[in-house]
């Protein structure tokens, strides 16, 4: 199953569409601030989204989609959030410990526009939040920003892989 991870559109809806283009998903997790980019567009699949901080001011519809949820998708649970409710300019260490508190195995989360993928796990915390367990950590950058990044998620067998690209790239 392949998930494709989108945040930060802010008005490209070209580059949203470019991305599913050219991952073909199964799923896709939009982590906020362009909700109104998906608006009449034809998904081939479900969508997963959540509010980011930009809109609100944008779109009144906004309203009717959560600030955060907890999704599971091929047996993997998520933590979807854009970030800036948990200060993630600063790093993603509170938004982990809202991840492990709610039993998600993967946290995904925008804002900051960077492209991120770390895992913590009992032995360590790059976040400075004791996990006692494996959290995937991932932050796909900014589809509406060049170099119009997005992530995607592959889930096979109870595993799950998380990949960056660009649209810049060669596909």
């Amino acid at each position: 199953m392949t998930i494709l991870v989108l945040s930060d559109s802010h008005g490209h809806r070209s580059c949203v569409s470019d991305a599913l283009d050219r991952v073909r998903p199964d799923a896709v997790l939009f982590a906020g601030d362009g909700l109104r980019d998906f608006a009449d567009l034809p998904l081939p699949c479900p969508l997963y989204a959540v509010r980011g901080n930009c809109d609100w001011a944008i779109d009144s519809a906004a309203a009717s989609v959560p600030d955060e949820d907890l999704v599971t998708i091929g047996g993997i649970r998520i933590f979807l959030c854009h970030g800036h409710k948990y200060g993630v300019r600063t790093g993603p260490g509170a938004a982990a410990a809202a991840a492990l508190r709610l039993g998600a195995d993967v946290l995904v989360y925008g804002h900051t526009h960077e492209a991120l993928e770390m895992t913590v796990g009992p032995e360590e915390s790059g976040t400075g939040v004791i996990a006692s367990r494996r959290l995937l950590i991932c932050n796909p950058g900014s589809i509406g920003e060049y170099p119009h990044s997005f992530g995607t998620l592959t889930v096979q067998g109870g595993q799950v892989l998380f990949a960056c690209g660009d649209l810049c790239d060669t596909p």
